[in-house]
């Protein structure tokens, strides 16, 4: 009878953050309003370097690359890396990019040299930053979409909010595949509501890689190349530094890239994993929204009670039921032929919060991470 009742309440926690998550991501789809102009309008450079391309070449960065290039002007400037074995996919969208936004501000970096810290993120930013004239920095990941008016609405939020550094939440609203809905179901539906729920408590001490904007001199006076080449979640380790960290009203889109189910496992392996290591305690709580895992638990255990059972496969169909309403909340075309995936996703997310906190490597960028932080 005690175990009954304490999945019970376990379930009504569970239910309540689902609830809480929809009503947050609702409010965010809202109309908000754009901040006070500021009184002076810095020089704002925005920091673009390109991952290695593969056969598909800039098809994955091209809609975001544009976002940000059709914005530019007298007062901004892009600052594009590009390995110089990928020049040939990347010189004709420039092209393209010329002839659509002619005058555009942008500066192109090449490389052939290997990467000089571990980090490869941080490896084209310290080669950018000498380049940079703005006084305002803007680092943004490569497939990342901006809102129209984003870079100007960025400067005037970021002078606004008398913070260290501004930083952008972000969600994914395009499904190329059946295994980029991994992708999706983790940012909408796992990580996109805390984001949101931390907003409403004022500053934070972290920064989200889809974009930062903050001061040239605060970064050169606080920072460390060798610490943030050295850590594998770098946007985290920023924020730590340049904190207090106040989260942007506005949501950024991401593109997801992963081609095959392997490597979307291995990105949501990578994505939950490193959250574990830059917060056990809050990935820990997350265990109070997983009610699912003591059903598992109490059917396995008692495999001829049947409402054990029954409460399984009751929580499972919560939390397709708002995965499917948080997704399309945020603008995520799922329909019912991704049904089994969620289902899957539902019971395979717990098995992968108990992996994650087994000792172990994550593989990103062709390199095994046994910590959040390499030694140099």
């Amino acid at each position: 009878m005690v175990v009954k009742l304490l999945l019970i309440v376990w379930s009504c926690a569970g239910l309540l953050w689902s609830v809480i998550s929809w009503r947050l991501v609702t409010a965010a789809s809202r109309p908000i309003t754009p901040p006070p102009k500021a009184r002076e309008k810095k020089f704002l450079t925005v920091f673009k370097p390109l991952p290695p391309l593969d056969d598909k070449g800039v098809a994955v960065e091209e809609r975001g690359l544009e976002s940000f290039i059709a914005q530019l002007d007298e007062s901004s400037e892009l600052l594009l890396g590009v390995h110089e074995a990928d020049w040939p996919e990347v010189a004709p969208f420039l092209k393209r990019m010329e002839a659509s936004h002619p005058g555009a501000p942008i500066v192109v970096i090449r490389r052939s040299g290997p990467d000089t810290v571990a980090n490869p993120k941080i490896a084209w930013q310290k080669i950018l930053a000498p380049q940079a004239k703005g006084d305002l920095w803007l680092w943004s990941d490569a497939d990342i979409v901006a809102p129209p008016g984003f870079l100007q609405r960025a400067r005037d939020e970021y002078e606004a909010c008398g913070a260290g550094m501004l930083t952008f939440p972000y969600a994914i609203r395009t499904l190329p595949h059946l295994p980029t809905l991994l992708d999706a179901l983790f940012v909408n539906v796992e990580f996109y509501p805390g984001v949101l729920l931390l907003r409403r408590f004022g500053p934070v001490d972290f920064g989200l890689g889809a974009a930062m904007i903050f001061s040239r001199e605060n970064f050169l006076h606080k920072t460390s190349w060798e610490k943030l080449g050295t850590s594998l979640a770098d946007d985290f380790v920023l924020g730590q530094t340049l904190q207090p960290v106040r989260l942007s009203a506005t949501t950024l889109e991401t593109v997801t890239e992963v081609a095959n189910w392997q490597t979307a496992l291995e990105h949501y392996f990578r994505w939950k994993k490193t959250i574990c290591w830059c917060r056990p305690w809050g990935f820990a709580g997350q265990l109070i929204a997983m009610p699912l895992l003591g059903w598992i638990a109490f059917a396995l255990c008692h495999p001829l009670i049947a409402w054990g059972w029954a409460g399984l496969v009751g929580m499972v169909q919560v939390d397709v039921l708002f995965a499917f309403l948080i997704c399309r909340q945020v603008g995520c075309p799922v329909n019912s032929r991704f049904l089994p995936a969620i289902e899957a996703w539902s019971l395979g997310r717990i098995l992968f919060w108990i992996l994650c906190w087994l000792p172990g490597p994550v593989n990103w960028r062709e390199k095994s991470w046994h910590h959040a932080q390499e030694p140099a």
